[in-house]
């Protein structure tokens, strides 16, 4: 996440720190000649100690190592990483315009060197279908399209006293219930520069969704997990700005409100499959689905 401070400051320190940005931005990719490789991928996190090594492990299987980046904003720690460029990024009070801008200026640098970028956080894991794609970099190699709207998914732990999820084996055999939620359903690979609004569920350029390329989101699948998440994501020090915009409210939910989310999913627990859905047709009318079956094609994903 980014930062955000007084207008008074920004000439001298925003100036500072974009500046100092856009160098880091060019140093990591300045070794490839333009164009040359077909995808990269990156996040940006802070204090992700469970989910980032997953993340990580997973998309330099999907892309190869040295083509995942993670943008650092101020982290305390950060674990072992093999395969990741880290890019370490100031840290200031959390702020959601910052974080856009930033991420889109990355964007754009590493689309100079790639034909593909792809964003995600790093509790989101975006796999190509299997069945046709062995890896997302031979689905970037192949799709017709310049930007991607994924379909997404929100992984949710399905009953209230399941274990906690190991995160050392298969996570969605272990969650294999998920809701398909048009706002998850984001534009994040693309072959041109994209312009998001805050929080990457939107942006301002055309987007295909293409029903090959699913994005499943980890946030709900583990209620331990989420509500040590959220008690750090409280804690952070949010600008006025994003607080006064509402940016970042789900950061900032009291555990009872986050409980009663996760009760109210699982009480439309379907054993129907996701895929016997009308997906395009509900992304295109802006409708959350009940709690379905992920597909077995992608349970052993990751």
């Amino acid at each position: 996440m980014a930062a955000y401070q007084d207008p008074k400051t920004l000439p001298t320190l925003y100036q500072r720190i974009r500046a100092g940005l856009w160098r880091m931005v060019r140093s990591t990719a300045r070794h490839l000649t333009p164009r040359q490789r077909p995808l990269a991928v990156f996040t940006m996190v802070y204090n992700e100690h469970t989910l980032l090594p997953l993340w990580a492990a997973y998309f330099v299987r999907q892309v190869g190592a040295g083509n995942v980046y993670v943008l650092d904003h101020g982290s305390d720690s950060l674990p072992p990483l093999p395969g990741c460029t880290i890019v370490p990024i100031p840290r200031l009070d959390v702020d959601e315009i910052q974080r856009t801008w930033q991420v889109q200026r990355f964007q754009r640098a590493l689309l100079q060197r790639y034909k593909f970028v792809l964003f995600t956080d790093c509790d989101e894991f975006v796999v190509a279908r299997p069945s046709r794609y062995p890896t997302l970099r031979a689905y970037a190699q192949q799709t017709p399209y310049q930007s991607i709207r994924c379909v997404g998914v929100d992984v949710v732990q399905h009953a209230p006293d399941l274990p906690p999820v190991a995160w050392h084996k298969p996570i969605l055999v272990q969650r294999p219930y998920g809701a398909i939620r048009p706002w998850s359903c984001k534009t994040l690979l693309s072959s041109v520069p994209l312009s998001w609004q805050p929080g990457f569920h939107s942006c301002d350029q055309p987007s295909v969704l293409d029903t090959d390329l699913w994005i499943f989101h980890l946030k709900y699948a583990d209620q331990t997990h989420l509500l040590k998440r959220l008690a750090l994501t409280r804690s952070l020090n949010w600008s006025a700005r994003a607080i006064s915009l509402g940016h970042g409210n789900s950061h900032r939910a009291q555990d009872q409100a986050m409980l009663n989310f996760l009760e109210q999913m699982q009480a439309t627990r379907s054993d129907t499959d996701l895929e016997s859905l009308d997906i395009e047709n509900t992304v295109q009318h802006g409708e959350d689905t009940d709690l379905h079956r992920i597909p077995e094609a992608f349970l052993h994903a990751f």
